[in-house]
């Protein structure tokens, strides 16, 4: 009798097979994503200001890994802080974009009437900020470059920060939030497109076309090409980047060209499939790094000044005041004109969401890094940032503490 012949690879392969679905479960998590993600923007903040950590994080931050690849695709000289922003958050846009397309092929965006409240409060919860904004630095042309940052909701820091300050909230008040996230992240995209874009080489959107056109037809293949999808999603990438579009918003227009139903009974859409396999690399990696990058703001040049600075001010109270203003106004006519909160909850019971949602932090931080990078007013635009976000959190839990105490009255 032979002996049977085992692989010696099987373990190795059982091992990172088992790793995988470990990250992707924790990638799903939107408690430890968060934790991460402020683990990381600490780390930064600690890089930029320790004597003995700053030179290496500015070197870190300045290095031009391709520089030597320039003559041959030019564009390609970014920093490493550039390539993290412009390259690796594509990913956690393409995410953005997959989710999208599933929602709107089987989810709640599939249903128009399901989804018009949330999508009304999205867009009352855009307009209430940028006039604020508008309103403190209407007089400043270089503040009103940054109108668009008290606009953003990070879904997974204010999902965690609904079930940490209400562990017990129902289904119905997460459902209208993510639906309202999912809103917030199409009207992200398209001020991003409008607002902070703008076209040198319009010439290079023809080959990032015929990308995204090949990239639609390979999804839609019994058997994926890996290979050539990889090469058309980096084809899409660079002719965004040198057209003057921000290539994260390719991320975005692959995933919305990919299906979002499955042609076999029972098996996951490619959108699905997609998300689940790419959420590990942009919440685990892609988001973290853009975090501790992002974070690097030097507390030395922090001025008192600040905290009376139009741009302060603006973001500030955008985030925390005009976000839930506008939310909870349209919510409370859309209940006027009978229009239907999902089931479950009353319009009381969306304060505490609606103030949840002026937590900004990534979509906030690359806007105010778009609209001020490498002007004097960028750290203070960051600093704004975590204000208003962490103003937020504490209003709400002010907010819940109430209605709690409320209830228990009546009752």
């Amino acid at each position: 009798m032979f002996a049977r012949q085992t692989n010696p690879l099987r373990p190795i392969r059982h091992l990172v097979a088992k790793t995988w679905l470990h990250l992707c479960s924790t990638a799903q998590n939107d408690r430890s994503t968060a934790l991460l993600m402020v683990s990381a923007a600490i780390l930064g903040l600690v890089g930029a200001n320790l004597p003995a950590t700053l030179d290496t994080y500015q070197a870190i931050s300045t290095w031009v890994p391709l520089h030597a690849l320039d003559h041959l695709m030019p564009g390609l000289d970014l920093t490493v802080k550039e390539w993290v922003q412009d390259g690796m958050l594509t990913l956690f846009f393409l995410v953005i974009g997959l989710d999208l397309r599933q929602e709107m092929s089987t989810g709640t965006l599939r249903n128009p009437r399901q989804a018009l409240t949330p999508m009304l409060a999205a867009i009352g919860g855009v307009i209430a900020p940028i006039g604020i904004y508008w309103a403190i630095n209407h007089s400043d042309p270089t503040g009103l470059r940054g109108w668009a940052i008290p606009t953003a909701t990070d879904v997974a820091f204010s999902l965690t920060a609904l079930r940490i300050l209400a562990p017990g909230t129902g289904a119905g008040r997460q459902s209208f939030l993510m639906t309202l996230a999912v809103f917030d992240d199409i009207i992200g995209v398209l001020l991003i497109a409008i607002g902070y874009s703008h076209l040198s080489q319009p010439w290079m959107l023809l080959p990032a076309m015929l990308c995204l056109g090949g990239w639609y037809l390979l999804m839609r293949m019994r058997r994926v090409l890996r290979p050539i999808a990889l090469l058309a999603a980096l084809g899409a990438w660079y002719g965004f980047l040198r057209a003057g579009i921000h290539p994260v918003l390719s991320g975005v227009a692959l995933g919305l060209l990919t299906p979002g139903r499955s042609s076999l009974q029972g098996k996951e859409s490619r959108a699905e499939s997609l998300s689940r396999n790419l959420t590990p690399l942009s919440a685990l990696l892609a988001l973290p790094l853009f975090a501790f990058l992002s974070m690097g703001i030097p507390l030395r040049d922090f001025s008192p000044t600040w905290l009376t600075s139009p741009i302060f001010l603006g973001i500030t109270i955008g985030l925390a005041l005009g976000k839930p203003l506008g939310i909870m106004s349209v919510v409370l006519v859309c209940s006027r004109l009978g229009l239907r909160l999902p089931s479950g909850i009353r319009t009381v019971d969306l304060g505490a969401v609606a103030q949840l949602c002026g937590i900004g932090f990534t979509m906030s931080f690359l806007i105010a890094d778009l609209a001020y990078s490498g002007t004097s007013h960028i750290s203070m635009a960051l600093v704004a940032v975590l204000a208003g976000s962490a103003l937020s959190f504490l209003l709400a839990a002010v907010t819940i503490a109430f209605t709690k105490r409320e209830t228990t009255s009546r009752g």
